[in-house]
């Protein structure tokens, strides 16, 4: 039982998005568009890490994956969780900005905000992925990784997880599909 496979699964619409985030981002300098598409677009791309990567994902991690990974025994030779941790809140300051820039229509701020949350996701999808899921994996009893699952379940029915990934899959080919179109104008 891999009980790591659908957070790994959820790090790649994640992942999807930063990159698409970027992509915004690179258009709107490009193309001289004073951050107007990019504001208008930005709240999708908050409500998606506010609601999947943080609400879901992170809930999934933080408060069933990381209490179970600090049970006496598991990680053996190091402890990688206060770095998650830390990653984290960090990811949540950005978000605040992000926030607070879009409010204000701060196009240089949101940017800076946004590519510093993507480089920091993306570093720390890569550690969670390589080091602290297989050590997980590893650690992990098969009672405890049952327990774990039937958790992630209950976090999953409590916040829909079918309903939260067909939404974030629509709004994610929606907002590729704006940009690809504005894209082609330009060219």
């Amino acid at each position: 039982m891999q009980v790591t496979d659908e957070l790994m699964n959820e790090h790649q619409l994640i992942l999807k998005y930063i990159d698409l985030m970027e992509q915004y981002i690179k258009f709107s300098y490009e193309n001289n568009d004073e951050g107007n598409m990019l504001l208008e677009k930005a709240q999708d791309f908050i409500d998606f890490i506010k609601k999947f990567a943080d609400n879901y994902h992170h809930a999934k991690e933080e408060d069933v994956l990381f209490k179970h990974l600090q049970t006496p025994g598991v990680l053996s030779h190091c402890n990688p969780l206060p770095v998650m941790f830390s990653e984290h809140d960090q990811s949540r300051i950005f978000l605040k900005n992000m926030t607070e820039a879009v409010a204000t229509s701060n196009r240089e701020s949101f940017c800076e905000n946004a590519l510093n949350y993507g480089q920091l996701l993306q570093q720390h999808i890569m550690k969670e992925n390589n080091i602290l899921y297989p050590m997980a994996e590893e650690g992990l009893s098969d009672e405890n990784k049952v327990a774990l699952e039937k958790e992630y379940k209950q976090i999953e029915e409590k916040l829909n997880k079918s309903e939260l990934w067909n939404k974030y899959e629509e709004k994610y080919t929606e907002l590729k599909n704006c940009l690809d179109s504005k894209s082609v104008l330009v060219v």
